[in-house]
């Protein structure tokens, strides 16, 4: 793993100031009734107005949504009278990417507040730990204790992962809970980049998410097309570089019809990555807390807090 030279380190940290900027935008539009179209539409179009281009579509997941759902063309849904609202958003300046995420309460209950907290302290107790030498595994046990203690139990198929520039989710990952066997890899060095992300429920839920059978999130993973749709399209989402992108992103590009029929033809070849909805197995709902970091000599570096 090469050192991050100085000019990266300070694109990783002007990303990392974008987001947090954006999110107390976020914090402000998180209210009952309020659709979530225009608020994915306003993060995204904050993200650009201060400098930085969106490192994937801003995910408002409700409730027992764990990740994964951002607004579709003409969405209607607003936020509900009580919910857990998790709000993901990412930054990248040319390529080097910050991701973030904070848990917001609209009438929210006891329970609500307790996963708040807890999914917090999970990832500032895991921040707390990181440094060169640690192993994914050990930060998992770390985020898997703090949530138990408190009574709550982490999501253990949804975890934190290394990122890379124009790399969201690249090699190794960081998983919420202490695995049997250590299966997450060799000692975090120097130099990498993490996102960790606790995702907590209540002890009533199982660990387990299950994925919803559509999507509106996509990314670019070959280059195959076949039809001159798919061809229109696939020259459309280059722009990306790979990074993942919203289906209402594409919205003019062509008729919905037909524009459904191409992302199904792009599926089909292996061209097309899709995303879908996570959510809880057990119907309940979920905190989630993320930082990007930087592992440093002796520490680590967060980049997406003040």
């Amino acid at each position: 793993m090469s050192q991050l030279t100085d000019e990266e380190l300070e694109k990783y940290r002007e990303a990392g100031k974008i987001t947090v900027e954006v999110m107390r935008k976020a914090k402000k539009m998180v209210s009952k009734g309020r659709k979530l179209l225009i608020i994915c539409e306003a993060l995204e179009k904050e993200i650009i107005r201060l400098g930085a281009k969106p490192a994937f579509p801003v995910n408002i997941s409700i409730n027992q949504i764990a990740a994964h759902y951002t607004s579709p063309i003409d969405d209607e849904l607003k936020i509900p009278e009580r919910a857990i609202v998790k709000i993901d958003l990412g930054a990248h300046i040319d390529g080097y990417i910050s991701d973030h995420a904070k848990t917001f309460l609209v009438g929210g209950t006891k329970t609500y507040q307790k996963l708040k907290k807890t999914a917090e302290l999970a990832l500032q107790n895991a921040v707390d730990f990181i440094k060169p030498g640690v192993r994914p595994s050990d930060i998992g046990e770390v985020i898997e204790n703090t949530i138990r203690n408190e009574d709550l139990v982490p999501i253990t198929d949804l975890t934190g992962h290394v990122i890379e520039r124009w790399k969201l989710h690249t090699g190794t990952s960081i998983p919420n809970y202490k695995p049997k066997l250590d299966i997450f890899g060799s000692k975090l060095k120097q130099g990498q980049v993490l996102a960790i992300e606790p995702f907590v429920t209540t002890k009533e839920g199982t660990e387990k998410i299950y994925d919803e059978s559509y999507s509106f999130i996509f990314s670019q993973i070959g280059k195959k097309a076949k039809s001159e749709d798919g061809k229109i399209l696939l020259k459309e989402i280059e722009q990306y570089n790979k990074l993942p992108f919203a289906l209402r992103w594409l919205e003019g590009l062509f008729p919905q019809t037909r524009l459904f029929e191409t992302l199904k033809e792009l599926i089909s070849f292996k061209t097309l990555n899709r995303y879908p909805m996570l959510v809880s197995k057990s119907q309940t709902p979920i905190a989630q807390a993320e930082h990007t970091i930087i592992i440093t000599k002796n520490g680590n570096e967060v980049i997406t807090k003040l």
